[in-house]
C-alpha cells in the first residue's frame, strides 16, 4: 500500500463557511448560553444598581431624620424661649399695672384734715410729695433736688401761676425739669415753646 505524499482535500466554499461558523460558535459559546449569560449579567447589574440606590436612599433618609430631629430640638428650644419672654412681658405688664394703680391711689389721696403741714406734689414726677431739705432746698422721693428761696406755700402758688399762665395760650401740659448747673426749677412746653423759671 502506498501512501500519498501530500493528501489533497476537496473542500468547497460552503464547507469552509460551515467550519468557520462552527469554530466561532465554539469560541463564543452557544447562542442560548450567551443569551442566558447576558440575562444573568443584566440581572446582576440591575440588582447592584438597586442596592446602591437603596443604600443611598437609606443614607439620605438617616440624614433627613437627623436634620428633622435637630430642627425639632431647636423649635422646642425656641418655643421655651418664647414662653419665657412671654412670661417676662406679662410680669412687666402686671408690674406696670400695679405701678399705675399705685400712682392713681397716690394721685387721688385726700389730704388729711388734721395735718398741719401742707403737701405739695413734686412738679417733675407728679407723684411724690415735696419736702423742704434745708432753708432753700427741696427734695422728693423720686430723687429730684432743687434750690428755691420760697417756702412751701409760696412755691405751690408759683407753680400754679406758671400752669395757669401757660394754659391761657396752650392746651398741652407743662414739663418741669431741673437745670443741672444751677439746680433751679424750670418749665417748658414742647408745643408752644413756652419756657420760664419758677
Amino acid at each position: 500500500m502506498e501512501c500519498p505524499s501530500s493528501p489533497v482535500y476537496q473542500t468547497s466554499v460552503e464547507q469552509k463557511r460551515q467550519a468557520q461558523s462552527a469554530a466561532k460558535r465554539r469560541h463564543l459559546g452557544m447562542p442560548k448560553l450567551r443569551e442566558m449569560l447576558r440575562d444573568k449579567c443584566r440581572i446582576r447589574i440591575m440588582d447592584a444598581r438597586k442596592n446602591n440606590i437603596d443604600s443611598n436612599r437609606t443614607l439620605q433618609l438617616a440624614e433627613l431624620k437627623e436634620l428633622l430631629r435637630l430642627e425639632l430640638i431647636e423649635f422646642d428650644h425656641d418655643l421655651e424661649l418664647e414662653m419665657h419672654i412671654l412670661e417676662e412681658l406679662l410680669s412687666d405688664v402686671n408690674e406696670w399695672y400695679a405701678l399705675g394703680e399705685q400712682s392713681l391711689e397716690t394721685l387721688y389721696v385726700e389730704p388729711d384734715a388734721s395735718a398741719t403741714e401742707q403737701i405739695v406734689l413734686c412738679p417733675v414726677c407728679q407723684m411724690k410729695p415735696l419736702s423742704k431739705f434745708k432753708s432753700s432746698s427741696y427734695i422728693c422721693e423720686c430723687g429730684i433736688k432743687f434750690e428755691h428761696s420760697a417756702d412751701l406755700k409760696r412755691l405751690e402758688q408759683l407753680l400754679q401761676k406758671q400752669i395757669t399762665t401757660h394754659e391761657m395760650n396752650c392746651t398741652q401740659a407743662l414739663c418741669f425739669f431741673i437745670e443741672p448747673s444751677t439746680n433751679a426749677l424750670y418749665t417748658m412746653c414742647g408745643t408752644c415753646d413756652y419756657f420760664s423759671s419758677v
